[in-house]
């Protein structure tokens, strides 16, 4: 992973919930003061705290796969790239193996931009406060990671809350292609993998299948656990 040299961005991308109501339209963002040097300073230490605790332990390089299951459908499988993103993926990797995943759900459907879910408790928030925060590999957060500069149909990234090192666990898949997720997305999310067309063939339909239960169609939001879809599991493969 390499550090880009370049000063951060002034104008950050952000968001009210895990991610952006559109690809059009961001809710809940505001504009930096000029004159936050204090802000400034505690951003730094957090994001130099963050990277500190990911860099106790090695991280993950190169492809590996991992197959998703979703209950009542076939298995997909999903790319990691851990040149492009290793503290994503090994933090995804990490998670996996503890079987955190296991009977979580996707609550978030919105067709032709992203399904999302991912989080105990299957909340919005993007945030599990019972897992550690990992740091954002994108290039509005000072990280190159050129998965993450052009997000397109089945792109694998981690969702957060407007403070861009807060992601622990809630996944999002995109729906929608470069035109559609891109503005939204492009340089503001850690992208750390791929789904193949049969994958996304899947995932599909699992959306066809639940996007009657949407009941917050503005953000896809399927408020009855009931109707949400399960994740039965998800293995890594090598």
């Amino acid at each position: 992973m390499l550090k880009k040299s370049l000063l951060k961005k002034s104008i950050a991308v952000c968001m009210t919930g895990a991610l952006a109501l559109s690809a059009l339209a961001i809710a809940g963002c505001s504009s930096p003061s000029s004159n936050t040097s204090s802000a400034a300073s505690a951003s730094s230490s957090a994001k130099s705290s963050a990277a500190s605790a990911a860099s106790d332990k090695a991280t993950m390089t190169g492809i590996h796969h991992a197959t998703l299951e979703v209950e009542g459908y076939e298995p997909i499988t999903v790319t990691l790239d851990a040149d492009a993103a290793p503290i994503t993926v090994t933090n995804f990797v990490d998670l996996v193996n503890d079987g955190y995943y296991d009977g979580l759900t996707f609550y978030r459907i919105q067709d032709d931009f992203v399904m999302q879910g991912g989080t105990k408790g299957n909340t919005a928030s993007g945030n599990d406060p019972s897992l550690t925060k990992i740091v954002g590999e994108f290039s509005s957060n000072d990280y190159e990671n050129p998965l993450a500069d052009a997000f397109d149909y089945g792109t694998i990234a981690m969702a957060r809350t407007n403070d861009p090192d807060s992601a622990t666990s809630t996944f999002f898949i995109t729906t929608g292609e470069a035109a559609s997720v891109g503005p939204a997305l492009d340089g503001a999310y850690a992208a750390f993998g791929t789904i193949d067309e049969a994958g996304m063939a899947t995932v599909e339909k699992i959306i066809a299948d639940h996007l009657a239960n949407v009941d917050d169609p503005s953000m896809g939001m399927i408020s009855d656990e009931a109707n949400q879809p399960v994740i039965k599991s998800i293995t890594i493969v090598d």
